[in-house]
């Protein structure tokens, strides 16, 4: 699966109801999509201006042949250029609804029509989603070599501190900060380019500066 398949399994409970705050679902499955065209090599991340806030470049329009990515990157043309955070706020790029559509030809979800707003997927076939969690699990207890996917999905997950609430402490065995601890040592030993690796972790924080600036909006106008 993409990294934007395996983080909506991760945040859509069975019924198909969104885990924890959609905003924060919506920025991640955005940076996970963002994550799996990276490491496609479409696109890259330019530091050029300014480390802090680097710029999305595509540098390869060559069809992935998966239609999630492809339709993904023909979106992105509109945002060549721009910064990683703008792409990650993006509303046109339809991460949840085109995650959900493939699972659903691959009989993983199922559609619900309970809402015209917002596309609802429930759990078809839980098994997917079981193994990927015995992988993530296996990965951060150390007894599973990571791959560059699950490490920028754990990445993500910690980006707005919904990882301590979707991966169960009485699985990992660890508290919330050596959960986090443990996900960055991860990200770390991910099997990529320095350059990859710098550019993943930068669409995970954008996705945690945005999140966080979003809660603090929020809790001002209460």
């Amino acid at each position: 699966m993409l990294i934007v398949e395996s983080l909506l399994l991760l945040l859509t409970e069975d019924s198909g109801r969104p885990e924890g705050w959609s905003s924060d679902n919506d920025l991640m499955l955005r940076g996970a999509l963002l994550s799996d065209l990276m490491l496609a090599g479409r696109i890259e991340a330019d530091t050029a201006r300014t480390a802090r806030r680097p710029r999305m470049r595509i540098v390869d329009t060559t069809p992935t042949g998966h239609p999630v990515l492809d339709d993904a990157l023909a979106a992105l043309s509109a945002k060549n250029g721009r910064r990683i955070a703008s792409a990650v706020t993006w509303d046109d790029l339809r991460a949840h609804d085109a995650a959900g559509a493939s699972l659903v030809k691959a009989g993983v979800l199922t559609e619900s029509t309970a809402t015209a707003l917002v596309p609802a997927f429930p759990t078809r076939d839980p098994r997917p989603e079981a193994e990927l969690r015995e992988r993530l699990y296996g990965e951060i207890a150390g007894t599973r070599a990571p791959d560059a996917a699950d490490s920028a999905l754990l990445a993500l997950l910690q980006s707005t501190g919904a990882a301590w609430r979707i991966l169960r402490a009485e699985r990992t065995g660890l508290r919330r900060s050596g959960l986090a601890q443990r996900i960055k040592e991860i990200a770390e030993q991910a099997p990529v380019t320095g350059a990859i690796k710098e550019a993943i972790a930068s669409i995970s924080s954008a996705v945690g500066v945005i999140s966080a600036r979003a809660r603090r909006a929020t809790a001002v106008a209460t």
